[in-house]
């Protein structure tokens, strides 16, 4: 006869969520779609795009989640689709939601570029240096947002801080979530990283890839030319030398007739043109920098993720898991639903 050791209760404020169909299937779907859309632009430039290095890292740094969800005592909704790849972890949550690693690889990225985009408003109107701007955007956005969704969370079942640190807000459900801790702690890493990685569209290293020391694989670009090569004239029939004017038939109509050697240099002037317009994505990334190259590309590449995954894991760790690990370890505080 087996057993089965029962797991931690569950707070009766996630027993029976709203809309758990919207986090079981529509964000894996969106999450998905964004991902793969940005691998594809990635591979038609052939060049690591911000947007991908953003989503790819935001979802990289998702195994460190549930460790810093014990730490404050998040739970989630068991009625959710669960994954169980993060189970070797010593400390958890008791449960990982499947659609959690898709909301990562978006939420960070998205977050990022709203707020350099303000940021860069900030400082078109008041002068301010970027830095200055997000400094300032930190705590403001990050309470609205989380606010928002905290709250909507909370009062709908989705998951719940329980017991949670210092003051909170309680619905008539008995979903809670806190305004104090952790809010104040995730006004400052988001932004951060946000400012390090620079506001797209990219024209320079940004902190990542200075701080690693990419710029000795690189020189300044020298100025582009005033005007553009001129384009290729349409395609359209036109005589050539050594083409022989055939009648047609009885409208008159001339044929153009090549020699298999013409035939052969147009077929290659096509190929070249078409090889062309694919490098054309490649073209207008590069167009943007004012750096060029001087190793392989692709081990530049691959440098440049190696500098964003670092820097994405070691500050995530730093600033948010080992805060919140600590707060319920010195404090022992302890939680019936998060042991």
């Amino acid at each position: 006869m087996t057993i089965h050791a029962a797991g931690p209760p569950v707070p009766p404020a996630l027993i029976d969520p709203s809309g758990v169909w919207f986090f079981n299937w529509v964000i894996p779907l969106l999450g998905g779609l964004v991902i793969v859309l940005a691998i594809a632009d990635t591979i038609r430039r052939q060049r690591l795009t911000w947007g991908l290095l953003f989503i790819v890292n935001s979802m990289l740094v998702y195994w460190m989640e549930t460790i810093g969800d014990w730490g404050q005592q998040l739970v989630y909704s068991p009625a959710f689709t669960e994954h169980h790849l993060l189970d070797w972890l010593p400390i958890k949550t008791p449960n990982d939601p499947l659609f959690m690693p898709f909301a990562y690889a978006c939420y960070w990225a998205v977050h990022a570029f709203i707020v350099l985009r303000i940021g860069q408003f900030l400082v078109r109107r008041f002068g301010w240096s970027l830095l200055r701007a997000v400094a300032v955007l930190a705590i403001p956005v990050n309470y609205a947002w989380d606010f928002l969704v905290e709250s909507l969370a909370a009062a709908m079942g989705w998951w719940v801080y329980d017991p949670g640190f210092g003051p909170h807000v309680e619905f008539g459900n008995g979903g809670k979530f806190t305004v104090l801790w952790t809010i104040g702690l995730m006004s400052f890493w988001p932004n951060l990283i946000a400012y390090w990685a620079g506001k797209p569209p990219v024209r320079a290293l940004n902190h990542f890839e200075r701080f690693f020391g990419l710029e000795r694989f690189t020189a300044p670009r020298p100025d582009a030319p005033d005007a553009p090569d001129a384009p290729d004239a349409p395609d359209a029939p036109r005589p050539e030398p050594g083409a022989s004017p055939v009648p047609g038939g009885s409208t008159g109509t001339a044929v153009i007739v090549r020699p298999p050697r013409q035939r052969a240099d147009r077929q290659r002037a096509d190929r070249q043109r078409a090889d062309r317009q694919q490098l054309d994505r490649r073209a207008e990334y590069d167009d943007r920098l004012d750096y060029e190259v001087t190793i392989p590309r692709w081990k530049f590449e691959l440098a440049r993720f190696g500098a964003w995954f670092v820097v994405f894991q070691v500050t995530f760790f730093v600033m948010l898991v080992i805060p919140l690990v600590a707060m319920r370890a010195l404090t022992g505080h302890d939680s019936i639903y998060v042991p």
